[in-house]
């Protein structure tokens, strides 16, 4: 038997990484459940029930919460955040949200660092030129210009993807949380 005490520490407990403030206003609604059920004539058990699993409705809320975090961050951290917390919702997330958002992530990343290699090598073959004299100067200067230039290239195409690759796992775990509640209710 659950009472609505039991059930609301648990919930409680289960929504620390909320700012107080915003977990009391959630929390304020699901007192209020209990009220009303009471009301009713309802039992706490079968509000409760009505409720369903704490542990769903914390992942659910802590997900939602983190989407918005990441909304207003813009950061690669608080979409990270975002993503991870999808875990709790079940194996699904975990095959079609964590690991393709890894295997992306790791792509993104590692096209930012050939973008890092090809300026330090454009500059790197001026600077080795000049004092070794591997190539002429002006080898060295069109080697590196190629290689600087494509690096901005890199640069700037990255940067558009990465944003599209921000806003679009966004858009997915927004779509992925209204599936999860439509399932849930």
């Amino acid at each position: 038997m659950r009472t609505r005490d039991g059930y609301m520490l648990e919930l409680e407990r289960l929504l620390q990484a909320i700012p107080e403030e915003q977990r009391r206003e959630w929390l304020y609604d699901y007192y209020m459940h209990f009220e009303m059920a009471a009301q009713n004539g309802q039992s706490e058990e079968e509000a409760a029930k009505e409720l369903g699993d704490p542990r769903q409705i914390a992942n659910e809320l802590l997900l939602s919460y983190r989407v918005v975090q990441a909304e207003s961050s813009n950061s690669f951290g608080g979409l990270s955040r975002a993503v991870f917390a999808t875990f709790g919702m079940g194996l699904f997330n975990l095959i079609f949200v964590i690991g393709p958002y890894i295997a992306v992530a790791a792509v993104i990343l590692a096209l930012w660092v050939s973008a890092a290699a090809f300026a330090i090598a454009g500059i790197g073959t001026i600077v080795e030129s000049v004092w070794i004299g591997t190539f002429t100067l002006g080898q060295a200067f069109s080697l590196g210009l190629i290689c600087c230039s494509l690096s901005i290239l890199l640069g700037v195409g990255m940067n558009v993807l990465t944003k599209k690759f921000f806003a679009w796992t966004l858009q997915y775990l927004k779509f992925n949380t209204r599936v999860i509640r439509g399932k849930s209710k």
